[in-house]
């Protein structure tokens, strides 16, 4: 009976390596999977512009002004009570949170939010941040009344 058992256990392992090896020699065979190719974009579709935040500039403080638009006003505007003015944020000595007002802790707040503000790390790259910070710094911010301009706006 030992050697039925043992006939046995050798045929099961053997009958385990003829469906194991297969897959084991194909995945040496193939490596690593190809990394994905990027995603096409087609530049002249305006709705892309809208999306990633590039109708009125490619970057710098225009760009920013138009991200402050869609993400920040909401909230920072003169007509909430709630969440703080922006205007003339860098002339005063600290932030609402306590730190002082310099561009990386003014990052770090846009990134990480706080108990009243949403956290925007996952939702604005690093270049957007950049963008909002060098127009909240430089020329934020318009009065409700007056927008900023539509750049495709042609009056006639």
């Amino acid at each position: 009976m030992g050697s039925n058992t043992a006939r046995r256990f050798a045929g099961t392992v053997m009958l385990a390596a003829l469906f194991i090896a297969p897959s084991a020699i194909a995945q040496e065979a193939g490596g690593a999977a190809p990394p994905p190719k990027p995603v096409a974009k087609d530049y002249y579709q305006r709705s892309l512009e809208t999306y990633e935040f590039r109708k009125a500039a490619q970057s710098g403080p225009e760009r920013g002004r138009e991200i402050f638009y869609y993400k920040c006003w909401f909230c920072h505007n003169e007509y909430t009570k709630n969440a703080p003015q922006l205007t003339g944020l860098y002339g005063r000595g600290t932030m609402v949170t306590g730190g002082p007002v310099n561009d990386e802790n003014v990052k770090n707040q846009i990134r990480n939010g706080s108990a009243g503000m949403a956290a925007y790390k996952y939702t604005l790259s690093e270049t957007d941040i950049n963008d909002v910070v060098s127009f909240v710094r430089d020329k934020c911010c318009w009065d409700s009344d007056a927008p900023p301009p539509n750049p495709r706006y042609q009056g006639r």
